[in-house]
């Protein structure tokens, strides 16, 4: 049986908007939960395209503003190296999908964690 190899990626910009992002992640042996709201936010195209070029122009990317953390604080928590979002029509809908989602986290095992201003 043969099963090719390698794989595709999506180029493009996330559209602004509220959004609860998270990270699932193993530490000592145990599967953890980190989550916060955020919001996307619009960039000149010159802005997008030199970020880009600084990463890997093939990828898609999300410019956010992290409500109450910095970047080195994500970077320096934080064992992932990829976020997940979910988008919600306001920032009162975005606090109460973070609620939700933690509470389903928690319930299926992993230790949830609550990063930034919430």
């Amino acid at each position: 049986m043969y099963f090719p190899s390698g794989g595709g990626s999506i180029k493009g910009v996330s559209r602004p908007g509220h959004v609860v992002w998270s990270r699932v992640y193993i530490e000592e042996g145990r599967l953890k939960y980190d989550t916060g709201l955020a919001e996307a936010v619009a960039l000149p195209e010159e802005e997008t395209n030199e970020r880009w070029h600084l990463t890997t122009p093939q990828w898609p990317i999300m410019h956010a503003v992290l409500k109450g953390i910095n970047r080195d604080q994500m970077m320096a928590k934080h064992k992932s190296n990829h976020i997940q979002v979910v988008y919600a029509p306001s920032r009162a809908d975005a606090r109460r999908s973070l609620y939700i989602k933690a509470a389903a986290m928690r319930e299926l095992g992993l230790r949830v964690y609550f990063c930034g201003k919430i």
